[in-house]
């Protein structure tokens, strides 16, 4: 037992910035692992959730406010309605030595203490955006990821939902865990083998992993069988829960399984498929994090891989790293640059950083899309789409993208025009294809990208 004025070698403590705002215990702790070497740091509230609530003076009605937003023990949401919901613990035994301590007080010297100069360069749109450009883009790539963090299904041209922004399909599936937990990619690098094809025409899912044969499933019966002990009612994901439900029964199940080498079920939105009013986020968004349309283009990838190729950190990264719905292309290209063009690029910010509005001008469609907010990284985008290997990806963009306690990369959108609105322009689609009536449009490859900034 020891004094306040007395410490033992159990510390716990918070990091806030600048402005006195507190930066997540999850931040920190991704943040250390990926320094060299690599600093374990435990977090959150130590098993002790009344004294930890005392220790970061949290009332009874902010617990009860972090509980109905989905916050639970184990997650990684350091920072809720602007407060701390736990903290960072280091411990000195009899096996530390001094160097041990040197090194955590210079990575939080190096990584959040501020010297007066600008800490990130993900500016607002007031900072960065010229009112009188309204440079005309493309879109490069279109993905669609039919089952969450499974590998991209790419398109040359899909439906996309006016009324909410999706494309159609996309994150419509996930693979549940035994806890009812949506499996990731990066507990799960096996999932980069899973591979997913959606015929529109005959509305069935073939999926391919390597070894395997071939599990097609019918995208309008859920084929289950006669265990019903499989069929959670919610499914967790990133510590949010959104109603879900089996599909493919224990057939698919099995298959899953066999893959990943842990028991698992395919689990598919439960609104999926629903025409009338949506009521909240999670019927708007299925099994997306945040929202619903990610996009982000090929001159933010490369300010990134400048930065890697700048520190040494091995290999390049792609479009696929970030689980990007759309990818549109820039006249920035990567190749041998000095030291001096890599400083200017890791000083510029990622051109959607400032994109309110843009404009998507297809063949048959347009689509009307207004920024919703940034991405915020996470481990995930360590992980190679291909090969499952793990890469320093989120380490390198930590050194220019943290922004108030996340690493932001990558712009989400949303319909610009209201849902009730959808009706009248769907009159308008030419397209006789029943997956773009009722309120949907197309997106294609190759389709100009206006990006327009309110004045």
């Amino acid at each position: 037992m020891t004094s306040p004025n007395n410490p033992g070698p159990t510390i716990a403590f918070n990091i806030c910035d600048r402005d006195g705002s507190p930066i997540g215990y999850d931040e920190v702790s991704r943040l250390a692992t990926l320094t060299n070497p690599p600093i374990q740091l435990r977090t959150g509230c130590f098993c002790n959730p009344g004294a930890c609530q005392d220790a970061i003076s949290l009332s009874n009605a902010d617990v009860l406010k972090n509980y109905a937003s989905g916050h639970v023990c184990g997650d990684r949401r350091g920072v809720l309605n602007g407060l701390p919901t736990g903290a960072i613990r280091v411990s000195f035994g009899k096996d530390s030595i001094w160097e041990d301590l040197d090194a955590l007080v210079a990575f939080i010297e190096n990584v959040f203490v501020s010297r007066g100069e600008t800490l990130v360069t993900s500016h607002s749109p007031e900072e960065s955006a010229d009112p009188n450009n309204t440079e005309r883009l493309r879109i490069d790539e279109l993905y669609v990821f039919p089952i969450k963090s499974c590998s991209a299904m790419r398109v040359n041209r899909w439906p996309i939902d006016r009324r909410t922004g999706r494309l159609a399909f996309d994150r419509e599936f996930a693979l549940v865990d035994t806890s009812g937990s949506a499996m990731r990619l990066h507990s799960y690098p096996k999932m980069s083998d899973i591979h997913s094809d959606i015929d529109l025409n005959t509305k069935t899912l073939t999926v391919t992993a390597p070894n395997h044969e071939d599990l097609i499933l019918n995208l309008k019966k859920p084929n289950l069988s006669a265990d019903h002990s499989i069929s959670p009612e919610d499914v967790q994901v990133c510590g949010t829960l959104c109603k879900g439900s089996i599909w493919g029964g224990s057939k698919a199940a099995r298959w899953f399984s066999s893959v990943l080498g842990v028991r698992c079920w395919l689990a598919r939105h439960q609104d999926a498929g629903k025409t009338e009013k949506i009521s909240d986020d999670n019927e708007r968004h299925a099994y997306c994090n945040e929202a619903s349309l990610l996009l982000v283009s090929q001159q933010s990838i490369s300010i990134l891989n400048s930065v890697i190729t700048a520190q040494g950190w091995g290999r390049l990264v792609e479009s696929r790293h970030f689980r990007p719905n759309i990818v549109v292309s820039s006249n920035c290209q990567g190749g041998n640059e000095t030291k001096k063009q890599i400083d200017e690029k890791q000083k510029a910010t990622n051109p959607e950083d400032s994109w309110q509005q843009i404009i998507i001008r297809g063949s048959t469609d347009v689509v009307e899309l207004t920024a919703v907010g940034k991405c915020a990284r996470c481990q995930m985008v360590d992980i190679d789409p291909s090969s499952g290997m793990k890469g320093n990806t989120l380490r390198a963009l930590a050194q220019y993208r943290r922004d108030r306690g996340k690493i932001n990369f990558g712009t989400f959108f949303a319909p610009s025009t209201p849902a009730a609105d959808t009706k009248n322009m769907s009159s308008n689609n030419t397209n006789n294809n029943d997956d773009a009536s009722e309120g949907n449009a197309w997106l294609e490859e190759g389709s100009e990208v206006q990006q327009q900034i309110p004045r």
